[in-house]
């Protein structure tokens, strides 16, 4: 939203299912990571059972929960932001209010260049 023309591009909300349905379907391990102004929690891993419950999109691991409520999904960005290992890309999702709510990218270490598959998925994404 606020990124330099180029960087971001909005996508459909519900795009989120097909994110998370394509992670696990794909095995494409991911970073999530939610927080507020008093807390971080960051996952880094594949995620496996993504189920529905109403409005609620989840992912009901062993290892790893995630509840989305999906009503509260206002806009959904892809946004490009430069490394020194080259661009990489996080999927952004905000309420109505313009507060982020999750914030999703392929997982990745320091020196270690973005997943080809994560940027294909952002790339279907797109469409």
């Amino acid at each position: 939203r606020f990124a330099p023309s180029g960087f971001a591009r909005k996508i459909d909300p519900k795009k989120v299912e097909n994110l998370l349905e394509t992670s696990s379907i794909k095995k494409l391990p991911i970073m999530v990571f939610v927080g507020n102004r008093g807390v971080i929690q960051i996952h880094t891993g594949f995620i496996d059972k993504v189920l529905w419950y109403n409005s609620w999109i989840n992912v009901m691991d062993p290892d790893f929960s995630l509840h989305l409520n999906t009503e509260k999904i206002h806009e959904i960005w892809i946004v490009k932001k430069p490394t020194q290992d080259g661009g990489v890309h996080s999927v952004e999702v905000f309420n109505k209010k313009g507060d982020m709510i999750v914030q999703f990218f392929g997982k990745r270490k320091p020196g270690i260049p973005e997943l080809q598959e994560w940027r294909d998925l952002l790339e279907d994404l797109s469409k």
